[in-house]
């Protein structure tokens, strides 16, 4: 024969139940508003407190009118100011812009290591005459060309430091051709280089 349980028991079950069920479904609600970004209140904040009445503990609730709090990220949703672009000026203060001719300050040491190894070396400084680097005492550092002063290129890029970190923002084509560049320099290889502003001067 089945056993019956009591009508008791099987309310108390019944109740056990039901509350883990509402306690997961809570759960679930509190994790989703969480990512979304929204702080929801309980549409009632039960208050409980103990009141003696008839020299009797009673238990009171009370309840509040729900809040709802939205994240900054929904709050705020106005898009961001666009900031102009930031303008890179020469060593004399001058506003370099793309298709510009440009030349390398006085300096000792602006190296490239990126160019073709035919292009590693100096220049004389009185000569302009290029001196491959001495292939007897080659190291890590003598393995780059060494820019001269006066040296001229072509602008092709200024990249814009309002909107990402560059040191060397400006982008600069140095030809092979001398007639090109018109500044007295064979150099063996073309290259483009990417120098700071202070590194060079507008010239044309």
């Amino acid at each position: 024969p089945l056993r019956r349980f009591p009508v008791e028991t099987s309310n108390n079950v019944y109740s056990s139940l039901t509350r883990t069920m509402f306690q997961q479904q809570r759960a679930l609600c509190c994790l989703l508003c969480a990512l979304m970004g929204i702080t929801i209140h309980s549409t009632f904040a039960f208050t409980s407190s103990f009141k003696p009445r008839n020299n009797n503990m009673h238990i009171t609730k009370s309840n509040h009118p729900t809040k709802l709090y939205m994240s900054s990220f929904f709050a705020d949703a106005t898009p961001p100011k666009e900031t102009a672009a930031a303008v890179q000026r020469d060593a004399n203060g001058n506003a370099i812009t793309v298709g510009q001719k440009v030349a390398i300050v006085p300096h000792n040491s602006i190296k490239a290591y990126h160019v073709q190894k035919s292009s590693y070396g100096s220049f004389d400084s009185t000569t302009k005459q290029f001196l491959p680097q001495d292939e007897a005492n080659k190291t890590r550092k003598t393995s780059c060309l060494l820019l001269p002063e006066g040296l001229r290129g072509e602008v092709i890029t200024v990249h814009d430091t309002n909107a990402a970190d560059r040191p060397q923002p400006v982008l600069v084509k140095f030809g092979a051709d001398d007639e090109e560049r018109n500044d007295g320099y064979s150099l063996p290889s073309a290259f483009s280089m990417h120098l700071s502003a202070n590194e060079i001067m507008v010239v044309v």
